[in-house]
């Protein structure tokens, strides 16, 4: 199995700061690679939980969002595009369709709505290795979504893995924080933001850990909850990632990606 070059849309609201940055095994312009086949066809079981890559488009848009999402077996998603969403999903699978519940934040008028902040339903087609289909919010206006299953999403998880310090830089923010191998964690940013939680199992067999943690502030804590998928070193990387999705399911949300 070969790893290729992966480059994730990176958006940080810290406070209300917005910072968008791109990451990744090489660098370079927001784009997307992949870690293994993402050929929308059988053979293998249908699941609906997994890490993807893919688009998100509404209509009338001159092109479609890029955009990476993390589904875990339990039905808990999260996913980030690259104009600055994020969504948290609950989704669930009968046969081959899959549906459920979304909730959007952006701090620009990103949704077909116009507004900062979204929510409605989530309607897909699931096979082997995609998932096709549609977000309408409660105005009835649809995003279509076709995103493609990552085999990284078939490599065991351990907290032990991901033990170790971590960093994440984008536009002038950077935040850095050293992983137990209990999966505990603290960590500071560059306002002088604390932040404390610990990362957990869902399932070992897959790759897609939980996360939650308070980020404080001048005497003030938020908490966040969201998932996380661990990459290995890999053909010019000589470092791992550890790409994270949280948000504190109101207004504010992390989207970043750790050396």
């Amino acid at each position: 199995m070969s790893f290729h070059n992966r480059i994730l849309p990176v958006v940080t609201i810290t406070g209300s700061s917005l910072m968008v940055g791109c990451g990744g095994y090489s660098g370079g312009s927001c784009g997307y690679g992949s870690y293994g086949s993402s050929a929308c066809a059988p053979p293998g079981n249908i699941t609906v939980d997994g890490y993807y890559e893919g688009t998100l488009s509404s209509q009338g848009a001159a092109q479609a969002t890029p955009v990476v999402a993390i589904i875990a077996d339990n039905g808990d998603g999260a996913m980030s595009g690259q104009n600055g969403t994020y969504y948290r999903l609950n989704v669930s699978l009968a046969g081959n369709s899959a549906s459920g519940t979304f909730y959007g934040l952006s701090q620009e008028a990103n949704f077909p709505n116009g507004t900062q902040a979204t929510s409605g339903s989530v309607s897909a087609f699931a096979t082997p290795r995609c998932l096709r289909g549609t977000l309408t919010d409660r105005t009835g206006a649809a995003e279509s979504l076709q995103v493609n299953f990552d085999t990284v999403y078939n490599l065991s998880s351990s907290l032990g893995t991901l033990a170790g310090t971590w960093s994440y830089a984008a536009n002038g923010f950077s935040l850095t924080a050293t992983i137990r191998p209990d999966g505990t964690f603290s960590g500071v940013d560059s306002n002088n933001c604390s932040y404390s939680g610990a990362f957990g199992l869902i399932d070992p067999n897959f790759n897609v850990y939980s996360e939650s943690y308070s980020r404080t502030c001048n005497g003030a804590s938020v908490a966040f909850t969201g998932l996380a998928a661990y990459f290995p070193p890999s053909g010019n990387a000589s470092t791992a990632d550890l790409k994270l999705l949280a948000d504190d399911n109101v207004s504010e949300f992390l989207v970043a990606d750790f050396h």
